[in-house]
């Protein structure tokens, strides 16, 4: 039987472990036109619970249309594809979508091709002139207004991983984008990312031009009583079962966060193939031990880029809880000299996410 646990990609359906809090709130916000933006540490499902999110809205008549701007490396990349997002959430046959990108964005000559997949791709003639880039960007930045307003329907349409468009060269991208989405009022924007700092600094900086522009939503882990049904009834289909303290033990010894939780299981579920019976507490020492050598190659990567203070820091919070890390006594015990030179190490280990703050 194929192991039931997923990890490491987008699941949906079944494979989807249900925050119905969160659905139901992020759906209750949106259709009623408030922008968001969702800040979400790596591994806790946002892509997945962004997705699962979009299919429900859509089947509730929504139009929505994802878009990663990790695929994208310039401003007109970004506004190409866009484009083709946009336009998609209305039509999805070639002929059809060709029809409305010419009804709607007739000066960029669109033209429409097909994937490796055989899925519709637009293209856009855009010039190499100031003038052409600013065509584009005024004609892309009004496209989801327009489009909510010809179907007369709400759009839902979702930057992941925005703060991405802070790397691109031209500044004056964000402004425009806040300029034009601020005055949509058919569009509902969720804006989110895993680099929570600065996703955060852009909804909350006076300076940042996407200031108040929507609420911020922190996404958690997902709540023991919540995972823990969904677990037992995957570990049943092997003929597993487990009782309630190993699974309290098996959320504890991942800390909740999702894509461990389902690392953890997977393994437990590997260990155990074939062999009906009951999951022991001991089990999970095992499986963690044979998670740790099959990334020990990139735990030894991550390890060498790190500082030597670095590596002392992550030792202490990993022996101390991270607790209390300011104090005098957690500073001599674990040998890290000053209040600086630590705050030092965690601002660099959270900026690469080798640490998450997860309580202020």
């Amino acid at each position: 039987m194929q192991n039931p646990f997923r990890f490491g990609s987008v699941v949906s359906g079944d494979d989807f472990a249900d925050r119905r809090s969160e659905l139901a709130e992020l759906g209750r916000e949106l259709r009623g036109g408030q922008h968001l933006f969702l800040l979400s540490p790596r591994r806790y499902g946002k892509t997945s619970l962004i997705l699962t999110l979009l299919d429900r809205l859509r089947r509730q008549g929504v139009l929505v249309a994802y878009l990663d701007v990790f695929r994208t490396t310039t401003p007109t990349q970004l506004l190409e594809l866009m484009a083709q997002t946009v336009l998609r959430a209305a039509e999805s046959q070639p002929d059809r979508l060709l029809r409305l990108a010419t009804e709607l964005l007739g000066r960029l000559r669109p033209q429409v091709g097909a994937d490796s997949r055989g899925k519709p791709t637009l293209s856009l003639d855009i010039g190499t002139s100031p003038r052409s880039a600013l065509a584009l960007q005024e004609e892309v930045l009004t496209l989801p207004e327009q489009l909510a307003l010809k179907r007369k329907s709400r759009l839902v349409l979702v930057f992941d991983e925005f703060q991405e468009v802070q790397r691109f060269p031209r500044a004056n991208l964000e402004k425009a984008m806040r300029s034009h989405f601020q005055t949509h009022r058919h569009v509902s924007y969720l804006f989110a990312g895993s680099r929570e700092s600065t996703l955060r600094d852009m909804a909350t900086r006076e300076r940042s031009p996407f200031y108040k522009f929507g609420r911020l939503v922190s996404l958690g882990a997902i709540p023991a009583a919540e995972f823990a049904p969904y677990l037992e009834t995957r570990f049943r289909r092997g003929r597993l079962r487990v009782d309630g303290e190993v699974l309290d033990a098996v959320l504890a010894a991942a800390d909740d966060i999702p894509y461990n939780v389902q690392r953890l299981c997977h393994q437990l579920w590997a260990l155990r193939a074939g062999k009906a019976g009951l999951i022991a507490e001991r089990d999970i020492g095992e499986a963690i031990a044979g998670i740790v050598e099959q990334d020990a190659t990139h735990f030894s990567a991550g390890w060498v880029r790190l500082s030597l203070h670095q590596r002392q820091a992550l030792q202490a919070i990993a022996r101390g809880g991270g607790r209390n890390m300011f104090s005098a006594a957690f500073l001599s015990a674990h040998r890290l000299g000053s209040h600086s030179s630590l705050q030092t190490s965690l601002r660099l280990l959270l900026k690469e996410q080798v640490l998450v703050k997860v309580h202020d």
